[in-house]
């Protein structure tokens, strides 16, 4: 496999080089460098030119033989291209620079095709040796074959989106329109949200101090979610198995005390409801879990399966600070940042929503009333995030705010939406958290 001749065109990285400098301006090279880069040549000549290129257009500098010459020069490349005469020789191939996105198409096909056999190269070295396991093999590779998005789905023309936006208002005006929106089904929050729910490609961070309930509240939105508007749901539940997690949904699915069934004081109405909401559980609601993950990019290529074979249209991720980074290669707020980033581009690629636990600092949880500077870890979090729910007890602590009416007990809590890219942001309420079920109103 290691003598198989590599892909490439060095006719069509000539001509493209040449198809650049053919009108004396950046113009071509603005165009294609939407779809090359330097590093997708295959020869050191065509590199070399292509980097040059891309400097002289950062200095605004004109393009031509003279320039092009002297900065090779400065990159110490310019006997590497044949001096001046190779200059010229490169030059004459290209008779119109109408033919550039052409050769640039070329040449980015062939760069993919090499990365695709590099790829896959290193994933067969490491199964031979068995250095790593099947999982972070396929992942690894999935993320690597998919991390230079395809031509053929550009999408930077606006419309696109301007047909979207026509389609909808003509929905809207015949009463047919729906929202692509997952619905919280906490009224208020969803009139709060700019959406009306969180939308498809949205991030809804979740941040609470220890044992405020953020993980029951995710549960709720979901299990409203799968029942009330058939929802595909996937949960990535990161310190629960997936038995203790059926358990939680199922108590608040049914409404009923899981307590009360163990503890042989469950009416037969309640011992029916968590009958019923077991055989939903088994064969009615769509909700894939899953308990472990290995890096960011496992996440995502997980994901990816939940959307495809399953339909998703909500991921949970509980919680951020326990997806796995290398912290070999980065501290922990870059390690922290990156995955904020991916999960963020995994929610615009996949076009779903994703709730995101996070957990919020010492000083913070002690004081009372959060704000966004009290995510811990980092910044980008409030950066990658469409919505900043930050969400502590009403009276100081867990114990003061609880109280009881006629459902029960409940625990107070206020919330606010810190950040709100589609509605106001600094607005909030108070959920009413009835632990015993697992409910929120």
């Amino acid at each position: 496999m290691n003598n198989l001749k590599q892909p490439h065109s060095e006719e069509a990285e000539d001509k493209l080089i040449a198809s650049c400098l053919l009108d004396g301006d950046t113009g071509v090279y603005d165009t294609v460098s939407r779809t090359v880069s330097h590093e997708d040549f295959y020869t050191l000549r065509g590199k070399l030119f292509f980097h040059a290129l891309g400097e002289l257009a950062s200095a605004g500098e004109p393009i031509n033989e003279v320039s092009i010459a002297e900065r090779l020069k400065m990159l110490g490349g310019l006997d590497e291209v044949g001096g001046m005469a190779g200059i010229y020789a490169v030059m004459d191939k290209a008779l119109t620079s109408t033919q550039a996105e052409y050769y640039a198409g070329i040449v980015d096909e062939k760069s993919r095709l090499r990365s695709l056999i590099r790829s896959c190269r290193v994933a067969m070295d490491e199964s031979q040796l068995e250095t790593m396991n099947y999982d972070h093999i396929r992942s690894t590779l999935e993320a690597e074959i998919i991390a230079k998005p395809s031509r053929l789905h550009d999408k930077s023309s606006i419309s696109n989106s301007a047909k979207e936006i026509m389609a909808e208002i003509k929905a809207m005006q015949d009463g047919t329109y729906e929202a692509d929106v997952v619905k919280t089904h906490l009224g208020l929050l969803d009139d709060q949200l700019g959406n009306g729910g969180i939308a498809a490609g949205e991030v809804l961070t979740l941040a609470a101090p220890t044992s405020c309930g953020k993980s029951a509240l995710a549960l709720y939105i979901a299990s409203q979610s799968v029942v009330k508007d058939g929802h595909a749901c996937g949960i990535f539940s990161l310190e629960m198995p997936q038995k203790q997690l059926t358990n939680r949904l199922l108590q608040t699915i049914s409404g009923v005390n899981m307590r009360n069934i163990r503890e042989g004081t469950a009416t037969d109405d309640q011992v029916n409801r968590v009958n019923q909401s077991i055989n939903d559980l088994d064969t009615k609601y769509p909700i894939v879990t899953s308990h472990s993950v290995r890096s960011a990019d496992d996440l995502v290529s997980q994901t990816r399966q939940f959307v495809r074979n399953k339909g998703v249209k909500l991921v949970i991720i509980d919680y951020l600070q326990l997806i796995p980074f290398n912290s070999n290669k980065m501290s922990k707020n870059e390690g922290i940042a990156d995955i904020s980033h991916k999960v963020k581009q995994m929610a615009l690629d996949l076009n779903i929503a994703v709730i995101l636990l996070a957990q919020v600092n010492r000083e913070g949880a002690k004081r009372g009333p959060l704000e966004l500077y009290d995510l811990k870890d980092s910044g980008d979090i409030e950066n990658d995030a469409d919505v900043v729910l930050l969400m502590y007890p009403s009276k100081g602590s867990v114990e003061d705010s609880k109280d009881q009416d006629h459902k029960g007990s409940f625990t107070s809590l206020n919330y606010k939406l810190a950040k709100n890219r589609e509605g106001e942001r600094g607005i909030g309420s108070f959920f009413k958290f009835y632990h015993c079920v697992g409910r929120f109103e």
